[in-house]
């Protein structure tokens, strides 16, 4: 993708620049990138090619001579899940937070200043906002959790972030482990609401809240798509 140039004529210009970057453990022969462990091979000018996690649309900003690589806020970043339940777990966590950073210092500012001015409405937009970014976070722990228990420490899989989007990519097993993989996501956002239920008294807003957030994840199960579709592909396998 040709760089953006944002600046006066005469001055050092800020250059804004997309890369494909090709993920760690992916080959590449002749333009095709192959995933042997997950049977991928994709063309690396395709589309599909970062859908899959094959590689990373990486943005860069350029001044002056220096570069920086800035947080996939609105590209797509992947990264080979890591061996282990522990480190997995971590991986899971800081990969998709990076994605989700830009958004959760707004939020933090937005509290902050509905806290400072007294506006109890963006308190309350602010809070729905971390509950909802922080669910997410949650769900996906519960995919990556779930998949490193009952298919492996060593289990291939690849985490994709894009902002707020977040993807697991790995392999298939067992219908019965399938299924476990796909609801556990939407089950992690309410063992973590019935953990904070004694709460209750302390924030009943925000509690009440979180609870309600999770489970509009259980609710998820019934759309067409996400992990509901993941749910009915199953079923039709089996």
């Amino acid at each position: 993708m040709p760089p953006s140039r944002l600046g006066r004529a005469g001055e050092n210009p800020l250059v804004l620049e997309v890369r494909r970057v090709v993920r760690v453990g992916v080959e590449e022969e002749q333009g095709v990138l192959i995933c042997t462990e997950l049977g991928l091979r994709r063309r690396r000018s395709a589309p599909e090619a970062v859908a899959d996690g094959l590689c990373s649309e990486e943005l860069f900003l350029r001044a002056g001579g220096r570069s920086w690589h800035l947080p996939p806020w609105f590209t797509s970043r992947s990264r080979l899940l890591p061996r282990g339940v522990v480190p997995a777990a971590l991986a899971c966590v800081i990969h998709f937070g990076s994605g989700m950073g830009l958004i959760l210092a707004a939020l933090v500012v937005l509290l902050a200043t509905g806290a400072v001015f007294g506006l109890s409405a963006l308190i309350a937009l602010a809070t729905l906002g971390l509950v909802l970014v922080g669910s997410i976070l949650v769900h996906e722990l519960g995919h990556v959790l779930a998949y490193r228990i009952l298919m492996g420490v060593a289990a291939p899989a690849v985490l994709i972030v894009r902002g707020a989007s977040c993807r697991v990519l790995r392999l298939s097993g067992p219908w019965w482990a399938d299924v476990s993989v796909v609801l556990a996501g939407p089950v992690a956002p309410v063992v973590v609401a019935a953990c904070a239920w004694p709460l209750f008294e302390l924030a009943p807003p925000a509690v009440l809240l979180g609870a309600l957030v999770a489970l509009g994840h259980v609710v998820g199960l019934a759309l067409p798509f996400g992990d509901g579709a993941a749910l009915r592909e199953i079923a039709r396998g089996n």
